[in-house]
């Protein structure tokens, strides 16, 4: 019989011990470590930036700061998510040795559970690329390309910490769609107004897709039943070690610190370039043209501008050439203007 996976459920958690029990448990994993699944979900709302960002980047410190909310920034990659209470979080901390060493089939592996669990839902799930489930999809299995695009609902990152192989995620209940607006660095109004407007489109919740509500505790029992079924091994619910909570607590002092939380600080701009989904990028750009100092920002789809707004100095109407922008490659942009102007 295989060897069961350690079960935490966390229940209603501190918003940091939501991040640093699994981090604890991949720093300290070994080859005789328990595989373990965590879930959880946060007690008060925070961010978190994904570890290779800069955080004077991507966040305003001051608009986080007057809604209240901490920053935390993990170990594993992706972009600065807004966490609360109405997000179910499943991490997954494996022995590496225990995973597929090629990332794509170490995603289906363990995000096979979430995909099972929203389809058992009577939504229709699939993981899209590398990493991103998405419901309302057509039927087209992403590894043949193409389909129809659903929208995402669920973040989810991982990568290697140790030996352990991590993948983390959460499912939706619902989101604040204003709070994760508001804490973003933009380098434009026009550019947070287009990246608004995409989050919406692009990124549901369980609230909007299901005809009645569902409890986070019949979810979590789904994921459970799903993990068992997908890795062929039973879950049982386990406790940390003495080891393990240690860490934790020296963890979450680590994981705010400020020489953590500024990591890579190279006193940058706000950022130019924000994922929404996959294949979804909002982006901004500056030039000089004909004399008018142009300030860009587009919504760009697999390469392709959707939508484009333009501001000058000196001011102007550039309308006709926004809409001119739609259906243009990001990258042929200017030659675009310069051609109309």
């Amino acid at each position: 019989m295989a060897s069961p996976l350690r079960l935490l459920s966390l229940g209603s958690t501190h918003w940091l011990r939501t991040q640093s029990v699994y981090h604890a448990l991949a720093e300290t994993m070994r080859a005789g470590s328990p595989d373990t699944i965590i879930f959880a979900q946060p007690a008060q709302a925070y961010l978190c930036i994904g570890y290779h960002q800069e955080l004077a980047s991507v966040l305003d410190r001051a608009a986080c700061e007057q809604m209240g909310l901490p920053i935390v920034r993990r170990r594993v990659g992706g972009g600065a998510t807004y966490l609360d209470a109405n997000q179910l979080f499943y991490q997954c901390v494996f022995h590496h040795s225990r995973v597929p060493p090629v990332v794509d089939r170490a995603y289906a592996m363990l995000l096979a559970a979430p995909v099972a669990t929203l389809r058992a839902l009577s939504l229709n799930a699939e993981l899209r690329g590398e990493n991103e489930i998405e419901v309302g999809c057509d039927h087209l299995p992403s590894s043949e390309g193409g389909g129809r695009s659903g929208k995402r609902i669920a973040g989810i990152g991982g990568g290697r910490i140790g030996e352990a192989a991590v993948v983390v995620g959460n499912l939706l209940f619902d989101f604040d769609y204003e709070a994760m607006t508001r804490a973003w660095r933009v380098p434009s109004e026009s550019f947070r107004r287009l990246a608004a407007g995409a989050l919406r489109e692009r990124v549901t919740t369980l609230r909007a897709e299901l005809p009645h509500p569902i409890s986070a505790d019949e979810v979590e029992a789904r994921l459970v039943a799903e993990f068992a079924r997908a890795l062929g091994r039973p879950l049982e619910r386990g406790e940390l070690t003495e080891a393990e909570r240690r860490k934790t607590e020296e963890l979450e002092k680590r994981l705010t610190s400020a020489k953590w939380l500024n990591l890579h600080a190279n006193g940058a701009r706000p950022m130019s370039s924000l994922k929404i989904s996959r294949g979804v990028f909002i982006r901004a750009a500056e030039a000089e043209v004909g004399g008018y100092r142009l300030r860009a920002a587009f919504r760009v789809r697999d390469g392709m501008i959707e939508q484009a707004l333009l501001e000058s100095e000196p001011e102007r109407d550039w309308a006709e050439e926004q809409g001119r922008m739609r259906g243009v490659k990001i990258g042929e942009w200017l030659n675009k203007v310069r051609e109309e102007a």
